[in-house]
């Protein structure tokens, strides 16, 4: 194995083993990354051993941010509700409902999204066995995965639900520092709506609520 493919190797390992523990780190926003040094082990004296059997091992040197988090904005964040903003939002904000499901809808006292969540079991079931009633329960569980807990976010976070949905919750650069400790489940909070809320909808909705 040439100089190459060992480069290549340990990148690969070390993309495997560091890079997940460095994301969490970072999301934290109490440490950054001043420097990582890779080391190899020593070539073994059997000639038949492969370089990819070579003991190889990383340091991470990691310094304090001096981050520290605002008791007041904790209390605020916790206080996000972005399910209770998108319950009261019209069934047309939903993927697939126009004007004749809106209309089909309202006939049935079904005027938002929190209300055709809360359609019970034997509603639905009735529902199913009318024309294009599979249709209708599709559009129920897109109403229900709509509900659920929001992650920790911070007021000041002001991206549409889009924007996070399309970004990388390992890298956190750039995010609020209240919205990072959570990154991962923000981020698949917003692609969970993203399956189910018109894009169009969902661009003017910042993941703070505002």
């Amino acid at each position: 194995m040439g100089p190459a493919e060992l480069a290549a190797l340990v990148a690969r390992e070390a993309d495997a083993g560091v890079a997940g523990a460095l994301r969490a780190f970072d999301a934290s926003g109490a440490l950054e990354v001043e420097q990582v040094v890779g080391r190899i082990g020593s070539l073994p004296r059997s000639s038949t051993t492969p370089w990819e059997d070579v003991v190889w091992q990383a340091e991470v040197v990691m310094r304090p941010t001096g981050l520290v988090r605002d008791p007041e904005v904790e209390e605020s964040d916790a206080s996000v509700d972005v399910p209770a903003v998108i319950s009261r939002l019209p069934v047309a904000a939903l993927r697939g409902v126009g004007p004749r499901w809106t209309a089909l809808l309202s006939d049935r006292g079904v005027r938002t999204i929190g209300e055709l969540a809360s359609v019970g079991p034997s509603t639905l079931a009735s529902w199913s066995r009318e024309r294009n009633g599979g249709y209708a329960v599709q559009l129920v569980a897109r109403a229900r995965s709509c509900a659920g807990a929001w992650p920790r976010v911070d007021r000041t976070d002001v991206r549409s639900i889009v924007e996070v949905s399309e970004s990388d919750p390992g890298d956190v650069a750039g995010w609020p520092p209240g919205s990072r400790a959570d990154a991962a489940a923000l981020w698949a909070s917003c692609l969970r709506l993203r399956a189910a809320i018109d894009d169009d909808v969902l661009e003017r909705l910042a993941v703070s609520g505002a």
